[in-house]
C-alpha cells in the first residue's frame, strides 16, 4: 500500500459492517464489511440497509460508527478498506 493511499479518504456513509456475519465467521472482519451504493431501506422508521451476503439489517455504516464515538472500531475497519481497496470483490456479496 503507497503512502497515497493511505492518506485518500473513504465515503464512510457507503461502507457498511455486517453484526450478523461478524458473529457468523468467527469476528472476521474482511468478510463482514461491504460497499453499496443502494439507498438505505426505512424499517420501523428507521433507516438501514440490508446485508447482500445475508440479508439481514443488522448492520451499521462507517459514518454512524463515527458518529457514535466508535473511533477505535473505525479506525480497524477503515485500515482494512485501505489495505485490500484494489481487491474489490473482496468485499462483494
Amino acid at each position: 500500500m503507497s503512502f497515497l493511499q493511505m492518506l485518500r479518504k473513504i465515503d464512510r456513509t457507503r461502507w457498511y459492517v455486517c453484526h450478523t456475519c461478524l458473529g457468523n465467521t468467527s469476528h472476521n472482519a474482511e468478510r463482514s464489511i461491504f460497499y453499496t451504493e443502494a439507498a438505505p431501506v426505512n424499517v420501523l422508521g428507521r433507516r438501514v440497509m440490508p446485508c447482500p451476503r445475508c440479508n439481514d439489517t443488522n448492520t451499521r455504516s462507517f459514518q454512524q460508527m463515527k458518529e457514535e464515538g466508535s473511533e477505535a472500531a473505525l479506525w480497524g475497519l477503515e485500515r482494512i478498506v485501505k489495505k485490500n481497496r484494489g481487491a474489490s470483490s473482496r468485499f462483494a456479496p
